[in-house]
């Protein structure tokens, strides 16, 4: 990094930052099913109409709550989790296939995997507290990375 007296450096300005323009000025096909995915996402958010509620499992049996609570109270959930990591942002949340999808962007020099854990890690705990009852599975995608 440059050095820039105190305060955060440029990322732009890093020397490595010309290795992300040079990947950019490559051309990459659309991943298979990504559009669909993300059609999904959006519709996600206010669930699938007729959607048969989902059974979570519960000390007394299972609790039933719709898919549009599911996938709502995880994208505040997410959002929540989101804001107090530096340099991460959710960009959607679906219920797919009976699992929790949520998409996420970092700031450049964030590590993505660790990111990526973090968040799937601290929805997870918060949605079992919040429902009182193991909540579907949590991926977490980082789909994009921006420069600050």
């Amino acid at each position: 990094m440059t050095d820039q007296g105190p305060g955060p450096a440029d990322p732009e300005r890093d020397p490595h930052w010309e290795l992300v323009r040079a990947a950019a000025r490559h051309r990459v096909p659309t991943p298979a099913g990504l559009v669909e995915r993300v059609l999904r996402s959006v519709s996600g958010v206010r669930g699938r109409r007729g959607a048969p509620p989902i059974a979570l499992p519960s000390e007394g049996g299972s609790l039933s709550v719709s898919e549009t609570v599911v996938v709502q109270l995880a994208r505040a959930v997410a959002a929540e989790v989101a804001e107090s990591a530096d340099g991460v942002h959710v960009s959607a949340v679906a219920l797919d296939d009976g699992e929790l999808q949520v998409l996420a962007t970092v700031r450049f020099g964030v590590a993505a995997d660790e990111a990526a854990g973090l968040l799937r890690d601290r929805v997870t705990d918060e949605l079992r507290r919040q429902l009182g009852s193991p909540p579907p599975t949590v991926n977490v995608h980082v789909v994009d990375v921006h420069p600050d």
